[in-house]
């Protein structure tokens, strides 16, 4: 279901407000909750909005739904944003951030998070945003990427740089028990209609 927010800074703290819900009840049931986030503004203003002492977040492990194949101290590194975002909202015991390490060589990264992400039965929510093309993690519109069922995909031909990602696949992005997508501007219009009749 599609739900529209009157400002982005509700959509954002609604969101928040979701994913902890999500994450406490399932603290109940297992020890760690694992889950699939992406990176972006929208994400990323997502999870300034978490609340510190609302559980314990120590217990939780990030898996990054796609990164770019660039040095680990590049910016652009999906893993130093999240790891900066969640330390900034969260302090120091914001959980474990997992994903691809481009760095061993890009196939070998692309095995090794496939064997972490095959262990895991079901993940408790996929947070994702959403380009203005369209695309999800590093998967863009018309892509080869999309067809393929295996669980983590190299991708070389991105058509925004770097050329080079490594993304989780769709198969895997499906197995969660909430998909969420976050999008906010008027520049997205297009691209929440077309997701809207096309299910993630």
């Amino acid at each position: 279901r599609t739900q529209i927010f009157p400002t982005e800074s509700e959509l954002f703290r609604q969101t928040a407000t979701l994913i902890t819900d999500i994450l406490r009840d399932s603290l109940t049931s297992k020890e760690t909750p694992r889950v699939i986030v992406a990176s972006g503004r929208s994400i990323t203003q997502t999870l300034m909005c978490l609340p510190r002492e609302a559980l314990d977040w120590s217990q939780v492990t990030w898996f990054l739904a796609d990164e770019r194949c660039v040095d680990p101290e590049n910016k652009e590194r999906n893993d130093r944003q999240i790891r900066e975002v969640l330390k900034s909202s969260l302090g120091t015991k914001y959980g474990l951030v997992i994903g691809p390490r481009p760095e061993i060589g890009f196939r070998d990264a692309v095995s090794e998070y496939a064997s972490r992400i095959e262990n895991i039965q079901m993940f408790d929510f996929c947070l994702l945003g959403l380009g203005d093309d369209g695309h999800i993690a590093s998967l863009f519109p018309h892509h080869a990427g999309l067809n393929s069922s295996d669980p983590c995909i190299l991708i070389q031909d991105s058509p925004k740089p770097p050329a080079e990602r490594i993304t989780l696949g769709m198969t895997t992005l499906r197995n969660s028990e909430n998909r969420i997508v976050v999008a906010a501007g008027q520049t997205k219009k297009k691209a929440i209609s077309d997701m809207a009749n096309n299910s993630l």
